[in-house]
């Protein structure tokens, strides 16, 4: 008698089990359908580039209030960041890479300021069928849908733009150029440069290299002068730049000295004040220009940060905007699998911060929105002209 008292407890227990488990699917889908819509943010707080990583989260997180304010996903479904620190460093954004992709319930994941991290951390969330949005990293081909999509503003094209800008205005006779050579992501924005000068004239007097992890720049500098060139042109990282700006001015360079978006950041003009004062770089974002959604982004950046928002945390903005609309346009089943079509089908977005964008192959394009800028001297931004003319 007691064998079938043990069989019908094990088969209802095993009910129960059952049962139980069906209850947890259904949580997990309602959850997806009707509550919380978990997005992966792998940040940079810490390590070489939090400089940057602080405005790109100030953007990011600005976004994901803004939308789950305005109900954006519908029927009160809220977007919530997985945060995840990377401090920029390839081994260690990996394994947060590897803690997302083991988390079924992340269904997309933003990443990513510097090319080599992006480069190591997109097998492991591709291999996992889990949508990356790459925000930061400039090196071309890092965008591979549909798994991998990129929303950052490609400073190639806008570093073209700026060298013709260069030539047409200033007309300088002769340009040296300056570069991080062990980042493959400034080596490919030296070239951009380089494309934007050649066939207009202007001679190439060759090139300085230097390294990431580089603190003097007061050789650069000499060489630099030694070829005697009317522009120079520094593809580096911020700190980089500014300390080979401060080596240049500080030895008299008198010429032209042209650079990227990385000296945008308030950050930048703090460090280095006054000596960033007509030196023009390229952005896609500038208040001062913005669209619509544009100024109403600056305006709510500037409330909560204190300081007017750089392209950095443009970008980071725009990344969590791509991956909120492809959660919203996934329907009602918010998949790993759904956001995945649904980011492969955003060819469009209008009304964005940037104005109207096209995506090429998962790569985001905005050419409309480039503004040649400079700090003033008593650090402003404004829009650069050449000999110190800048527009008020």
């Amino acid at each position: 008698m007691a064998r079938p008292t043990v069989r019908r407890r094990r088969r209802a227990a095993l009910a129960v089990a059952t049962a139980a488990s069906l209850l947890l699917a259904a949580a997990c889908d309602s959850g997806a359908q009707s509550g919380e819509i978990k997005i992966g943010f792998i940040t940079a707080t810490t390590g070489p580039v939090a400089f940057a990583g602080q405005t790109f989260g100030n953007g990011t997180q600005l976004a994901i209030d803004q939308l789950n304010q305005e109900d954006y996903l519908g029927g009160g479904r809220k977007i919530k960041l997985v945060k995840k620190e990377g401090a920029e460093n390839p081994a260690r954004a990996v394994e947060q890479a590897k803690q997302l992709a083991g988390d079924q319930g992340v269904v997309g994941a933003i990443c990513c300021i510097l090319s080599p991290v992006a480069g190591a951390v997109k097998p492991i969330t591709s291999a996992a069928k889990l949508p990356l949005d790459i925000y930061g990293a400039t090196d071309l081909g890092l965008e591979d849908p549909p798994y991998v999509v990129r929303t950052t503003t490609l400073p190639q094209d806008a570093n073209r733009s700026l060298a013709r800008k260069v030539v047409a205005q200033a007309k300088p006779a002769s340009v040296a150029y300056a570069v991080t050579q062990d980042n493959s992501g400034w080596v490919s924005q030296l070239k951009s440069f380089q494309e934007g000068f050649a066939g207009t004239g202007v001679r190439d007097l060759g090139t300085v290299n230097t390294l990431a992890a580089q603190t003097d720049f007061s050789g650069a500098a000499g060489q630099l002068m030694a070829k005697n060139p009317e522009a120079v042109v520094i593809a580096a990282l911020q700190q980089s730049s500014i300390s080979l700006i401060k080596a240049l001015r500080s030895r008299g360079y008198k010429g032209l000295i042209v650079t990227a978006e990385t000296i945008g950041s308030p950050g930048a003009f703090k460090a280095a004040g006054q000596t960033l004062a007509d030196v023009p770089f390229p952005v896609y974002f500038f208040a001062g220009k913005a669209s619509a959604q544009g100024q109403k982004f600056a305006q709510s950046y500037k409330a909560k940060y204190g300081t007017d928002p750089d392209d950095y945390a443009a970008q980071g903005y725009m990344a969590a905007y791509m991956m909120a609309t492809a959660a919203k346009n996934a329907g009602k089943d918010v998949t790993r699998e759904s956001v995945t079509k649904a980011l492969s089908n955003i060819k469009s977005l209008d009304g964005t911060i940037y104005g109207s964008v096209r995506f090429e192959n998962g790569q985001l394009h905005a050419p409309d929105s480039i503004v040649h800028i400079t700090w003033t001297k008593d650090g402003r931004q404004t829009e650069w002209t050449p000999s110190g003319r800048s527009a008020s």
